[in-house]
């Protein structure tokens, strides 16, 4: 799929539109009637004129807007209604589909927004159509999307997810198997640094410490109530003997009966680089900010 995806800032626009409430597929019937209208008022010769569709939910159900967008002087009439496509920060998809790829596209849309540490706010979609698909030898349309959005905090849901994982006594660590597929297995975690840095105590010869050697890539995911987080990072193995000493609690004596000094107990050390965030139902995706490094 042919697409660029941006932020931006857009001022607002008038239009004049016909309402379309019910079955979705007589909306071409509802475009040619305001082309009809258009036409002999020599709107759409003028290229900085464009077809818009505009998406709200109502009590019925969902409705569209049938717009072009026009000079503030521009008025209605009769069953043309005028209005205005408000100001604001916008997700902004600009692809370049068939008409039947739309649905996909606007899937699409909403998982950028959470990578780009963004959310929907209150207000309408819409879809600005920057070309006709019946003047492209493939049928396609040059279409932009448009979200409404608002920036996510990203330090208060990294602190969400500091204290969740503060009331979370045990995780899923996976490693990366020799013939590379995840292998998650549970652990209690013994030192956290909020998301960025989790410290396990594991066996020196245990599958997950020979798949790190070989492989240091590594997941975490924890979840409490209706929240949940997924990290992804490195674990470094760590054996020296001032931080096992730091780390060490005496109920490992039931795994490692020679204490501190027992040649399988090694410390796992894994350090998020990114964090799927799901936490009062707000889905993100961010980059975890780095640590210092570790100091021993």
């Amino acid at each position: 799929m042919n697409y660029t995806f941006e932020l931006k800032e857009l001022q607002a626009e008038h239009i004049v539109f016909l309402h379309h409430q019910g079955d979705m597929n007589q909306i071409p019937n509802t475009i040619g009637k305001l082309l009809r209208w258009a036409g002999p008022r020599g709107l759409m010769a003028n290229a900085e004129n464009k077809l818009v569709s505009i998406y709200q939910q109502e009590e019925k159900g969902m409705s569209t807007d049938i717009g072009i967008t026009v000079s503030a002087e521009m008025e209605g009439d009769g069953e043309i209604s005028k209005g205005v496509l408000p100001d604001g920060l916008y997700a902004i998809g600009h692809f370049e589909i068939g008409i039947g790829e739309i649905p996909t596209a606007w899937s699409l849309m909403y998982t950028l927004t959470s990578k780009h540490q963004c959310k929907p706010r209150p207000g309408k979609t819409f879809e600005v159509y920057q070309s006709n698909p019946d003047q492209h030898p493939e049928g396609k349309c040059k279409v932009d999307l448009c979200i409404p959005v608002q920036m996510v905090d990203l330090s208060t849901m990294e602190k969400k997810a500091g204290s969740l994982l503060a009331e979370c006594d045990t995780v899923m660590l996976a490693s990366v198997t020799e013939d590379g597929c995840p292998r998650p297995v549970p652990m209690g975690k013994i030192k956290a640094d909020g998301i960025s840095r989790i410290w396990f105590s594991t066996g020196t010869f245990s599958d997950k410490t020979i798949q790190f050697q070989i492989n240091p890539k590594a997941g975490v995911c924890f979840m409490k109530g209706g929240d949940s987080i997924v990290l992804t990072g490195k674990v470094e193995i760590v054996s020296d003997m001032e931080t096992k000493t730091a780390l060490w609690s005496d109920w490992m004596f039931a795994h490692f009966p020679g204490g501190v000094t027992d040649t399988n107990y090694c410390i796992l050390m894994f350090t998020s680089e990114n964090a799927t965030y799901w936490i009062d139902n707000e889905f993100v995706k961010a980059k975890v900010p780095s640590l210092s490094p570790f100091s021993r």
